[in-house]
C-alpha cells in the first residue's frame, strides 16, 4: 500500500480514466470508487473491460477477476446476475 500512503501525503494523483495503465501518480482511489459505482443497467462493457485491463496492469487481479465475472454477466445479457456480480465486487472492495 505504499502508493496509497503516498496520496495521503498529498501526492498528486492523475484522475482515474478507465484503460490507463500503471504510473507514479495512479489513482487507485478513483479506480476503485468507479468499480464500486457501476450501474449495470447502463453500464458500456467495452468502458468496464478498460478498467478491468487497468486493474490488471496496476496488479489489482482480485478485484479485475471480480469485474470480469460483471462483464461475462453483461455480454450474456443475464442482468440478474451481473448484479449479483457487481454486489459481489463491492463487497471485495
Amino acid at each position: 500500500m505504499i502508493k496509497l500512503a503516498g496520496i495521503a501525503r498529498g501526492f498528486v494523483t492523475e484522475k482515474f480514466v478507465p484503460g490507463q495503465g500503471w504510473s507514479n501518480n495512479f489513482d487507485y482511489k478513483g479506480m476503485i470508487d468507479y468499480m464500486k459505482n457501476i450501474d449495470v443497467a447502463t453500464a458500456d462493457v467495452e468502458e468496464l473491460q478498460k478498467v478491468y485491463d487497468s486493474a490488471e496492469d496496476v496488479n489489482y487481479h482480485t478485484e479485475a477477476s471480480a469485474l470480469d465475472m460483471v462483464i461475462d454477466a453483461l455480454k450474456d445479457g443475464d442482468m440478474e446476475e451481473a448484479q449479483r456480480m457487481q454486489d459481489a465486487l463491492v463487497k471485495k472492495l
